[in-house]
């Protein structure tokens, strides 16, 4: 994967914090970083779900080999 990917990754994770920071009005570090945390574990389990979706479409035969990832 080009390093591009992980930049654009990286941005959504922060500004969707920084977006629930501000919604939430947090005020405390822990409470920021459990945010970070919970946004980053959504992240990774939506591109795991992903990337689960084109292996099983492509078991099955319905996709071709590189289908999303």
């Amino acid at each position: 994967m080009s390093i591009r990917f992980y930049w654009i990754s990286f941005i959504i994770v922060m500004g969707l914090t920084m977006l629930i920071s501000w919604v939430k009005q947090t005020r405390t570090r822990k409470e920021f970083l459990t945010i970070l945390l919970k946004v980053t574990l959504g992240f990774i389990g939506t591109v795991l779900a992903l990337w689960g979706l084109s292996h099983l479409l492509v078991a099955l035969g319905v996709s071709k080999s590189g289908f999303i990832f």
